[in-house]
């Protein structure tokens, strides 16, 4: 019977990938494991959920201060799963806060003047000329020496044609630190990325699924360093901004000034600390009439799809948004 156990195990991992979405928050430690099929368009499923309280203190602004509390959290997290053999080929990335990571956007036509002098047997080779000049602005952005950053960046093209240049960075500590953490937990890690991508990736994906594409709609993740809003549209990201900051007064200006005066929208999603709407006086109902539109929060529940023993309270938390995004990132590659 084990043997019988093993194979379908395998045969599960050949026909589906599983990857596991950790949130290391300073509240808990979430979890979300989901699967998909091998197959164009498959359905996206969450086969876990899992929280572990974490005592006041144990991460504050994204150290893990009290490193054993959170490799005891993560074995604990980790320890409720099946133990049968598809749920050990699983993908793992881990989530960075905002408070750790700073993100900006240059053009690429100002980085390409201030780049650093390079030797001939660079070539035209784009990545090796824009290095230098992304690594140089990284380490001003930040204040930090570049060896001690970790950088990610990628060039995009905006709205009006014009190319930009992505960069995010932080302290190299807290990317070990999430490795080493990890690694004394048992958890090898194929990826970590910031908590405020991986929750609009994982509202982004419910709008594509209950909107349809040429929907427009906002996305709003809470966390306790304030509010992250993006405007989607058939387009992709339309316009994204930051509460607090020095020109808006309000949640209720900053959501404005990202709507603009287009078209209305069909929806707002928002994920996180939820209350944080309520204590700024524009709970989730007094946000939808505002922009005469539903204000849903997020829920892993409609991609559960009858998967047993998970608790119907983690099924329709919001705070899973990140846990599920950092998952959603690792079983589409």
């Amino acid at each position: 019977m084990g043997k019988e156990n093993a194979l379908r195990g395998t045969m599960l991992t050949v026909t589906r990938r599983y990857a596991a979405g950790i949130d290391v928050g300073e509240d808990a430690v979430r979890l979300a494991v989901v699967s998909r099929r091998l197959r164009a368009n498959a359905v996206l499923c969450v086969e876990h959920l899992e929280s572990v309280p974490l005592p006041s203190g144990a991460v504050i602004d994204g150290d893990f201060v009290d490193r054993a509390v959170v490799v005891s959290a993560l074995r604990e997290a980790f320890g409720r799963l099946p133990s049968g053999g598809a749920w050990r080929a699983l993908r793992c990335a881990m989530g960075l806060p905002a408070s750790a990571t700073i993100t900006t956007q240059i053009p690429l036509s100002r980085l390409m003047e201030a780049r650093e002098p390079l030797p001939a047997a660079t070539g035209g080779d784009p990545h090796g000329v824009l290095e230098p000049a992304v690594l140089a602005e990284a380490e001003r952005a930040t204040g930090i020496e570049r060896v001690a950053l970790a950088v990610d960046w990628s060039v995009q093209t905006s709205e009006d044609g014009q190319a930009q240049v992505a960069i995010a960075a932080t302290a190299r500590r807290h990317v070990e630190a999430r490795v080493e953490t990890a690694a004394e937990a048992g958890i090898a890690l194929s990826a970590i990325d910031g908590e405020p991508a991986a929750a609009l990736r994982a509202m982004r994906h419910s709008g594509s699924v209950e909107l349809g594409d040429d929907a427009r709609y906002l996305v709003c993740w809470l966390e306790s360093t304030g509010l992250h809003g993006w405007l989607v549209g058939s387009r992709g990201i339309e316009n994204e901004v930051r509460y607090p900051a020095p020109e808006y007064r309000s949640i209720s200006d900053a959501l404005r000034d990202l709507v603009g005066e287009h078209a209305p929208l069909d929806c707002i999603y928002a994920g996180g600390q939820l209350e944080l709407l309520a204590h700024a006086g524009v709970p989730l109902p007094v946000l939808g009439k505002t922009f005469a539109c539903p204000a849903l929060p997020f829920e892993s529940a409609p991609y559960c799809n009858g998967a047993a023993e998970i608790m119907a309270a983690h099924k329709h938390s919001p705070r899973f948004a990140a846990a599920f995004g950092l998952a959603l990132r690792e079983v589409m590659q």
